[in-house]
């Protein structure tokens, strides 16, 4: 294990061992030198760079893109606890494109991309003119405003939007739907978020992008509209390809017959599922934006000359599928275990919360030799140590960041009491009478609470997930 300076903390991503990656097969017809120029000329609108979005964080740009003429701006409903739902549309084409994000509330990287998107089609008038004309873009950039001010997958009534497309029991699934039954688009972009412990095939690397030509029919038949969807997709390879080699895969078409995308492609609407993951040391996902941005300014270009038309479904096909569930947070290998008489090695996968800082637990424990991780050790110098509870005094106990460091140089992990007491000055994760500390045995689900000794000198701790090196 590689020492490092009193103390290190791993918060963030760190790309893992990669094997070689199995790539995009295909080179699309090349666009026009000015259309091509466009696709890596793409500025990413300050003051979204964040984790979650709200409303309330898109509304100051929807007020400023309602007094352009250049947009039409409409209110088309209200979520079910009244906040409004935009659709923002521009060009005079005949071809209708319709654009939607974050159905799912804590799934919002592409709604920033459709506010680059907007800042691109403002600024660049070259580029807009060269498909104005042929295209109608209409675009609703936060279809659950309710569950993304929670932060939460479904909307206020719990009910995944995504599950709604045949009962439309929510108000946000009944405005989606009644979108695409009246704008009757051509092409329809479904933008969502996805684990980020996805996997490329079995290459070991991030599923950064996911993409998928939804089925309409359990038989998962390919008519004109999905084959469409298809080929735009093999040609949006490009974008792929230059941006993030080998952090591509494709989604099982499985039919899923309550999902707008699948009942979309029903409509006969060829619809395209972009899915944003996980990039190594980029918590936030911006080059997932910039790379939906990015894809969506090539899809434009290559549904108004048609160069869509002239791949064949052959570079889809190839695009490696998703191994869900795969990449951990932290993995340990090779950890000593002593029980007792019994004496054993395993492998310790953890992984965090939605922010990747708190709320680790023990993912599994055994050979986790075959799955990737963010940040990976060798710990086949180390013994597992479970950690100790400290009483709180009845006084109260000032916690510097010193003392922290000391308590837990000494073996405790965690504190038992009133955390009314605690006075504490440190940036670390302070664990006050929490549950499921592992003992003498490291579990899965378990907290991932612990310690790692060499020599019987405490050398790594674990709290909540996040690892602490001394020297």
């Amino acid at each position: 294990m590689k020492k490092l300076s009193l103390p290190l903390i791993f918060s963030g991503f760190i790309a893992a061992s990669v094997m070689s990656a199995t790539t995009l097969a295909h080179d699309p017809k090349a666009h026009n030198e000015h259309n091509h120029s466009h696709h890596h000329d793409v500025k990413l609108v300050a003051g979204l760079d964040k984790q979650q979005i709200r409303f309330a964080d898109i509304e100051p740009f929807i007020e400023q893109i309602k007094q352009n003429d250049l947009f039409r701006t409409e209110q088309v409903g209200s979520s079910y606890q009244g906040r409004p739902i935009y659709r923002i549309s521009v060009g005079e084409g005949d071809t209708v494109v319709f654009m939607w994000s974050q159905m799912h509330g804590d799934e919002s990287t592409a709604t920033p991309a459709l506010f680059d998107l907007m800042e691109k089609i403002e600024k660049d008038e070259q580029w807009r003119e060269s498909w104005a004309d042929d295209i109608t873009l209409h675009m609703i950039p936060m279809v659950n405003p309710d569950g993304a001010e929670l932060a939460q997958r479904y909307n206020v009534q719990g009910i995944d939007v995504n599950r709604d497309a045949m009962a439309l029991q929510t108000p946000e699934g009944q405005v989606l739907m009644a979108q695409g039954k009246a704008l009757q688009p051509d092409f329809g972009f479904n933008l969502h978020d996805q684990s980020r412990y996805y996997e490329v095939g079995n290459t070991g690397k991030t599923a950064t992008i996911s993409v998928l030509a939804p089925a309409y029919n359990h038989a998962k038949d390919i008519n004109d509209s999905r084959g469409r969807a298809m080929k735009l997709i093999g040609d949006l390879g490009a974008v792929t390809e230059a941006m993030i080699p080998g952090h591509v895969g494709r989604y099982n078409d499985t039919f899923a017959p309550r999902a707008f995308g699948d009942n979309f492609s029903a409509m006969g609407i060829s619809t395209i599922l972009i899915e944003s993951g996980a990039y190594p040391q980029d918590p936030n996902r911006q080059k997932a934006r910039a790379v939906n941005v990015t894809m969506l300014i090539r899809a434009l270009d290559s549904i108004a000359n048609e160069a869509y038309a002239d791949v064949t479904l052959e570079p889809y096909h190839k695009i490696p599928m998703n191994n869900s569930n795969s990449f951990k947070d932290v993995i340990f290998d090779d950890v000593q275990v002593v029980d007792g008489e019994h004496t054993y090695r395993i492998d310790i996968g953890i992984n965090r919360s939605a922010d990747a800082r708190r709320n680790g637990s023990i993912r599994e424990v055994g050979d986790l030799s075959v799955f990737p991780a963010f940040v990976r050790h060798d710990a086949q110098n180390l013994t597992y140590k479970a950690g100790k509870a400290y009483s709180v005094p009845a006084k109260g106990l000032t916690l510097s960041h010193h003392e922290y460091l000391q308590l837990l140089k000494e073996g405790f992990t965690h504190f038992n009491g009133d955390a009314d007491k605690l006075n504490i000055s440190t940036h670390l994760p302070v664990l006050v009478n929490p549950r499921s500390i592992p003992g003498s045995r490291p579990q899965q689900r378990q907290n991932a609470t612990f310690l790692l000794q060499q020599q019987d000198e405490v050398v790594v701790a674990v709290l909540a997930g996040v690892v602490i090196q001394f020297n």
